[in-house]
């Protein structure tokens, strides 16, 4: 019975691996249903499984350009995800690892190698502001970035969905209580890790939160990101994101909206500054919340100087301190708005008595369980989530084609989890009965030398009875003969 009892036993680490895995990523889903957590209501496919939309005409040519550079950098399976301000999104795989990625493609030359200097400088900005706001799972994880002939590519984590995919399937178009303070707390996590970095995402809206695979609410799209000031909380740059969660401080003073803003700072005799701050942030947060429950009113952009109104948010059991936070997050002067820190700490104190905090994480698989489980087949495929951390997507076919294909016979989640623990348990009954034969065989070959050693000290005994002349030759043939004897029995 020849058995590779090493292969036998990194196949058992890597089952046990997925089997946590699965398990825990479905105890974390069955923990935010029973809560009443909305969430995306959508099957994790293959690539290849995954509609694509229709495109209109200068989508699709971008999009057949991108495919293009990015079929010679060795992806396949591509899949359009959506358009941002600066480029286009699309899903794409690594054809020899399995891993998928989200990769934004911003076109910075012309056909003839023209660059366009504006925009190569934006998307550098947006690249250096990834890297350096590494680390959160509640800010999208740049993986890598490459040129190719007309694009500039960044190659980006891929989630499963958006917010506004969750609140445009509910029934009200709004999100219930439970579901706006545990977002409203990722959001919050993420924007409060940026500008530990030193950073302003200065685009916050609920298009730019994206739903990863563990189900949680990621910052995402930088194209408009800015650095603070060294010795302030302002960035340089001017505010050019969304109007409506915009803070009134951030309009022209001399344009329509921004004059009803500017005199009421006169009239209360407060000076302000135009730019983008950490405060204003804390303005576009409070609003993006707000908004999560109440919907969107664009009558708001009008009257940010106004108090709001918080009649959904009546029923709710935490609905007083929502309305502390969303009051102090958008008070008119900027001065006195709540930090972002203390919201933070309002809205972890909720989900502490509402949640496990340690077990709202899925655990990844890492980067040797990843190789070692794309080697076995061909119906499975990985997110990179952080570098070495990832999350695979499986379907019916799982393992079907492997030398495990007699155990796999999914059809959900659920039955993988019973057929992962049955292949374990068959795989450490062959590493036992494998290495049980294979002390069995070490025993008797100690017998058998044990025996031989007997019979060779017999034999020299023997020898040394007989009073052999001294004739040398003759010895030395009878020493050869015993050794022979010896060797052939071994």
């Amino acid at each position: 019975m020849e058995i590779d009892i090493q292969n036998l036993q990194e196949s058992q680490q890597v089952l046990q691996k997925l089997e946590l895995h699965f398990q825990n990523r479905k105890k974390i889903k069955e923990m935010y249903q029973n809560k009443g957590v909305q969430m995306l209501d959508k099957d994790e496919l293959l690539v290849s499984d995954i509609e694509e939309p229709n495109l209109g005409i200068g989508q699709a040519s971008i999009y057949e350009n991108m495919k293009r550079e990015l079929t010679e950098k060795g992806y396949s399976d591509f899949r359009f995800l959506g358009q941002g301000l600066q480029g286009l999104v699309m899903l794409a795989k690594d054809s020899k690892s399995n891993i998928r990625y989200a990769i934004k493609g911003v076109q910075v030359r012309d056909d003839k190698g023209k660059v366009y200097d504006e925009v190569q400088n934006l998307v550098k900005n947006e690249i250096d502001i990834l890297q350096n706001c590494r680390g959160s799972p509640y800010v999208v994880s740049l993986l890598g970035s490459f040129e190719g002939k007309l694009f500039t590519y960044l190659v980006l984590s891929e989630c499963q969905g958006t917010l506004t995919e969750i609140i445009t399937k509910s029934q009200n178009k709004r999100l219930n209580e439970i579901s706006a303070i545990k977002y409203a707390k990722d959001i919050t996590e993420g924007i409060y890790y940026i500008h530990s970095k030193g950073y302003l995402a200065n685009d916050l809206k609920m298009e730019n939160i994206l739903i990863d695979y563990n189900g949680n609410a990621v910052v995402s799209d930088f194209g408009l990101a800015a650095k603070l000031t060294v010795k302030s909380e302002y960035s340089e740059d001017e505010y050019m994101g969304n109007f409506y969660y915009q803070a009134p401080e951030c309009y022209g003073p001399n344009d329509n909206i921004g004059k009803v803003y500017y005199d009421e700072y006169k009239k209360q005799d407060v000076q302000v500054q135009q730019l983008p701050s950490i405060r204003s942030e804390a303005f576009y947060l409070g609003y993006l919340i707000y908004s999560l429950v109440q919907g969107i009113d664009l009558k708001l952009i009008f009257s940010k100087h106004q108090p709001l109104d918080y009649k959904e948010f009546q029923n709710f059991g935490y609905h007083k301190q929502l309305q502390y936070l969303i009051n102090e997050l958008t008070q008119f002067v900027p001065r006195k708005r709540l930090p972002i820190f203390e919201a933070l700490i309002v809205l972890k104190g909720i989900i502490c008595i509402e949640f496990q905090l340690d077990d709202m994480f899925i655990d990844m698989i890492d980067g040797n369980t990843q190789q070692f489980t794309s080697s076995l087949k061909n119906e499975i495929e990985f997110v990179e989530d952080f570098p070495n951390k990832f999350y695979p997507i499986v379907q019916q076919k799982f393992f079907q084609f492997t030398a495990f294909s007699n155990y796999f016979q999914s059809k959900n989640e659920q039955s993988l989890l019973q057929e992962l623990q049955e292949l374990k348990e068959d795989i450490q009954k062959k590493v036992y009965d494998a290495k049980k034969e294979q002390q069995e065989k070490v025993s008797q070959l100690e017998v058998n030398i044990k025996f031989l050693l007997d019979e060779s000290q017999q034999a020299y005994t023997q020898l040394i009875k007989k009073q052999i002349s001294d004739d040398d030759d003759e010895y030395g043939q009878y020493s050869s003969f015993i050794k022979q004897t010896v060797i052939e029995k071994i």
